[in-house]
C-alpha cells in the first residue's frame, strides 16, 4: 500500500512520464524505500530518503558478457557492511542523515529527472539526476551543497585487492593516479574507478571542487569531492562496461586504453556506425558493409575463383593420375605437382577466399560485440528485435548453414576426391560444425555470414559465366597448329 502511494505521489507531483522515458518503480528493498529507474542498459536504485545511489546494475548482456553491478561495495547480491554509497553528503567528517523530499519529472525526449532536496539550519542540499532511456551508461548530475565549514559528497567506496579497479583522477584532460597539488593544474575534471571490465567515473563539467579520500565511521575507505561551505557541480557519471568507443563518445576518452588492434577495430566500428547513420538500421549497415568488402576484395577473389575453375577443368586428368598411381603416394604427388606446374594452377588457391573471410569476420564480430549497446538500443531488423543477441528462432543459422552447404556443393561438384577419407566430405561438415559452435553468436554476425556467402556465390556464378564465354570463343579460334578447334 505504501509503495502504491509513493508512486502515485510521484506521478501527481512530476506528471506522468512518456512511454519512451525510463521505467520507474518504487519497491521496498531491505526495508528501505527505493526509487528504481530502468533504462535500456541499466537499472538504477536511489534511496528515497537520502538520494544516494544504491545500485547501478547493467542488466543488458550479450555473447561473452554477463549482467554486472557497477556501484563499488557490492559482494555478490548484497552490499558489504558499512559501505558508503555514491552521493552521500557529509558535513566535515560526519555523514548527514536528514530526510529528503523527492520530485520526479519526465519529458517527451525520453528522459526522467529526479530531484532530491533537504534543508536544515546547518545544511542545504539538492541533488538532481537526469536519466535517459537510450543513454549509453551515462547519466547527468547536478549537486548543490551549502553548509558551515567543509562540505563533502561521497562518490564511492574504494575497493581493495589484487583485481580491484584503480582510482584515477582527471586533470586538464589527462589521467593521474594520485591527486595533484594546487597550482600544478588548471582544472580538476573528475575522478572514479577504472577496472578491467567496468568504469565508475564522475566527470565535472561545471563548478569547482577538490577530491578527497577518507574513511567512514565503519572504517571503510571512500573517495569523493569537497568544497569550503559551498559545493556546486554539474557533470556526467558513467557506470558501465569498459568500452573504448563508449568511453570516447561519453567524453571520457582519456580513460580508454588503446593498442594497435584497438585502433584498427575502432576504425571498423566508426565505419560501421557511419553505415548505420546512412541507413538508419544496423541490419542494412551489415548488409552494406558486406557488399563493400566483397567489392573491395573482388579482384583478388576473381583470381582465386579462376584457380578453382581450372582445378575443376583438370578433374578428369587428376582422376586418371590418381587411379594410375593409387599404390604409390610419392609418385602420385610428383605427377600431380607436375600437372599443376604445366597448367599453371595453384591447388591451394581455392582456399584463399575462405581464409580471407576470417580476419574480416573477426573484425566484424568484435565490432558488433563492442557496438552491442548501440545495436541493442537501435531499431530491430526483420523478425530480429536485437541483432546484438542470438536469432530467437535460429532462422539465420539455418539459412546461413544451408547457403554454405549449397555453395560447397557447387564448388566441389566437379572436383575429384584427391585422397581416401573424403576431403570433399569435410567441406560439407565444416558449415554444420560452425553452426553448432556459433549457435549463440549475435544474429548480426550470422546476418553477415549468410549474406557474404550469398554474394560470394553470386560472384562465383558470374566468373563461371565469364570462363564459359572465354572457352566458347577459344573453341572457334585457330589453334596453335593453324587449324580450327572445332
Amino acid at each position: 500500500m505504501i509503495r502504491v502511494l509513493v508512486v502515485s505521489l510521484l506521478l501527481c507531483v512530476g506528471g506522468a512520464w512518456a512511454n519512451d522515458a525510463p521505467e520507474m518503480t518504487s519497491p521496498l528493498i531491505d526495508g528501505q524505500e527505493v526509487l528504481q529507474v530502468t533504462t535500456g542498459l541499466l537499472r538504477y536504485q536511489f534511496l528515497k530518503n537520502s538520494g544516494v545511489l544504491r545500485s547501478a546494475y547493467v542488466h543488458f548482456s550479450t555473447y561473452g558478457s554477463n549482467p554486472i553491478e557497477t556501484v563499488p561495495g557490492w559482494m555478490g547480491t548484497a552490499l558489504a557492511p558499512g559501505v558508503s554509497l555514491p552521493f552521500e553528503v557529509w558535513l566535515g567528517d560526519t555523514p548527514v542523515s536528514e530526510s529528503h523530499t523527492v520530485r520526479a519529472e519526465s519529458d517527451p525526449h525520453g528522459s526522467l529527472t529526479l530531484v532530491f532536496s533537504s534543508e536544515t539550519a546547518n545544511l542545504k542540499v539538492q541533488k538532481e539526476f537526469i536519466l535517459a532511456k537510450d543513454a549509453l551508461y551515462t547519466g547527468k548530475f547536478a549537486i548543490s551543497v551549502e553548509g558551515k565549514g567543509v562540505v563533502r559528497v561521497v562518490l564511492g567506496h574504494l575497493p581493495a585487492g589484487q583485481n580491484a579497479p584503480e582510482l584515477v583522477y582527471l586533470y586538464d584532460g589527462k589521467v593521474q593516479k594520485a591527486p595533484l597539488a594546487p597550482g600544478a593544474y588548471t582544472r580538476f575534471q573528475g575522478l572514479g574507478l577504472v577496472g578491467k571490465d567496468t568504469v565508475f567515473f564522475f566527470r565535472i563539467d561545471e563548478g569547482e571542487a577538490q577530491p578527497f579520500l577518507a574513511r567512514n565511521t565503519a572504517g571503510q575507505p571512500l573517495f569523493g569531492i569537497e568544497g569550503q561551505e559551498t559545493l556546486r557541480v554539474r557533470g556526467i557519471f558513467y557506470t558501465g562496461r569498459n568500452r573504448y568507443v563508449l568511453l570516447t563518445d561519453a567524453g571520457l576518452g582519456p580513460l580508454a586504453k588503446s593498442g594497435a588492434f584497438t585502433t584498427l577495430l575502432v576504425g571498423v566500428i566508426r565505419f560501421f556506425e557511419w553505415l548505420y547513420r546512412l541507413t538508419g538500421n544496423y541490419g542494412w549497415a551489415i548488409i552494406l558493409f558486406t557488399i563493400i568488402t566483397r567489392i573491395v576484395l573482388y579482384p583478388l577473389m576473381r583470381n582465386q575463383y579462376r584457380s578453382i575453375a581450372k582445378m575443376q577443368k583438370l578433374a578428369p586428368k587428376i582422376k586418371k593420375i590418381q587411379e594410375r598411381f593409387k599404390d604409390d603416394r610419392e609418385a602420385l604427388q610428383r605427377q600431380l605437382m607436375e600437372l599443376y606446374r604445366q597448367e599453371k594452377v595453384n591447388p591451394l588457391g581455392g582456399c584463399l577466399p575462405l581464409l580471407l573471410q576470417f580476419p574480416i569476420l573477426i573484425l566484424l564480430w568484435q565490432a558488433i560485440m563492442y557496438s552491442a549497446e548501440k545495436i541493442h538500443l537501435s531499431p530491430g531488423f526483420l523478425w530480429i528485435a536485437d541483432l546484438s543477441k542470438p536469432d530467437p528462432y535460429y532462422l539465420l543459422v539455418i539459412l546461413g548453414t544451408g547457403v554454405q552447404v549449397l555453395y560447397t556443393w557447387y564448388t566441389q561438384r566437379r572436383m575429384p576426391e584427391q585422397a581416401p577419407g573424403g576431403s570433399q566430405f569435410l567441406g560439407y561438415v565444416f558449415p554444420l560444425v560452425m553452426a553448432v559452435l556459433f549457435l549463440s553468436f549475435p544474429a548480426g554476425l550470422w546476418l553477415y555470414w549468410t549474406f557474404t556467402t550469398l554474394v560470394q556465390f553470386g560472384q562465383q556464378l558470374i566468373i563461371d559465366w565469364e570462363i564459359a564465354r572465354e572457352e566458347a570463343r577459344q573453341a572457334v579460334q585457330p589453334g596453335k597448329d593453324g587449324g580450327e578447334n572445332l
